[in-house]
């Protein structure tokens, strides 16, 4: 069974049959920038402005004049590796702005391969900038609990309660599989995997070895670094 799963999923993972796009609030124009050391205040263009930023969110702003050679060197390496176009405000009121090539939206919904094996649980597919993500009423409803988003966990929470999916008692395990697309995450019962069908009670979240950094960054951390770590075992 799981060599067929294989072969639907090299024609790629299809968007949901039925989606929920779930988009964080948009950054409005902002009108009232004040520098943070002088308290010049942006006028028109802001050529030449830095965005302070602290893990992706923004806490200040310097003008031309008050930056230091670091900190236009600093504003030079954001304005090459941040999406300024997509600057989304968190459930705190707080602006971040995403990596370039990030998912900053979720999409989630079913998937017929889901609907064809009861031993998927979930199927992540990274789509930039749209995160998407099937589940099903055979999910073990913890699973919304992988994502380290609150926006994201949500989604998947409604979607999940939606079809009926109800916590599981499996623990989780970590798969590294070369015939796994970088940007697919699956979920799946361990029988799956095993020979004759023997199961150790267990879901196993299985990725590629080659897993785009993009799709790592949805997950929770400590997910996130389980996840490197299974990559780099012996």
């Amino acid at each position: 069974m799981w060599d067929v799963i294989k072969r639907k999923r090299r024609t790629r993972h299809p968007e949901p049959e039925r989606t929920r796009p779930q988009e964080p609030e948009a950054v409005e124009q902002a009108t009232d920038i004040v520098c943070d050391r002088c308290r010049r205040t942006l006028r028109g263009a802001d050529d030449g402005w830095n965005v302070v930023m602290d893990s992706g969110y923004a806490v200040g702003y310097l003008c031309p004049d008050c930056q230091t050679a670091e900190e236009n060197a600093e504003a030079e390496v954001h304005q090459a590796t941040l999406d300024y176009n997509a600057g989304q405000v968190d459930e705190h009121g707080r602006v971040r702005w995403p990596k370039r090539g990030a998912c900053n939206s979720i999409s989630v919904g079913g998937h017929a391969a889901m609907r064809a094996n009861k031993a998927i649980h979930m199927m992540v597919s990274a789509d930039p900038p749209v995160l998407r993500v099937a589940v099903g009423p055979q999910s073990d409803a913890r699973l919304s609990e992988l994502f380290g988003h609150e926006t994201c966990k949500k989604a998947v929470q409604d979607e999940m309660s939606s079809k009926g999916a109800q916590p599981g008692t499996r623990d989780l395990a970590y798969l590294v599989d070369s015939d796994m697309d970088a940007t697919d995450v699956w979920v799946v019962e361990d029988q799956e995997m095993a020979v004759g069908g023997t199961s150790t009670h267990k879901l196993l979240v299985i990725y590629s070895p080659d897993i785009d950094p993009h799709i790592l960054e949805v997950f929770a951390p400590e997910y996130a670094d389980s996840m490197r770590e299974a990559i780099h075992a012996p």
